[in-house]
């Protein structure tokens, strides 16, 4: 029974190793594709005019929930466009 036990715990010590593992993997895979495809400062500048996929979505820098870029309330603020989910996150973010 307590060989059982010790293997069992063993054999969860190595699947918790392996995916952490993985996702420090995983995260440094991502870094280092959203780095190579990162455009350059000058065409951004380019791109402000520019919208992005109606599918994409955005958070909400108030209550932190993800809303379709199309279906967001904006507000431009310092020339950067915030989304909202709603009119009291827009209005409690103004505050």
């Amino acid at each position: 029974m307590f060989q059982l036990i010790r293997t069992l715990i063993l054999l969860l010590i190595v699947v918790l190793v392996i995916r952490r593992i993985a996702k420090i993997g995983l995260s440094l895979w991502a870094g280092f594709a959203a780095a190579k495809t990162r455009p350059s400062a000058s065409s951004e500048q380019a791109d402000i005019g520019s919208q992005p996929n109606a599918m994409s979505l955005v958070l909400d820098p108030v209550c932190g929930t993800y809303v379709g870029i199309d279906a967001s309330l904006k507000r431009i603020v310092n020339g950067k466009v915030i989304h909202f989910c709603s009119p009291e996150c827009r209005d409690q973010y103004a505050a």
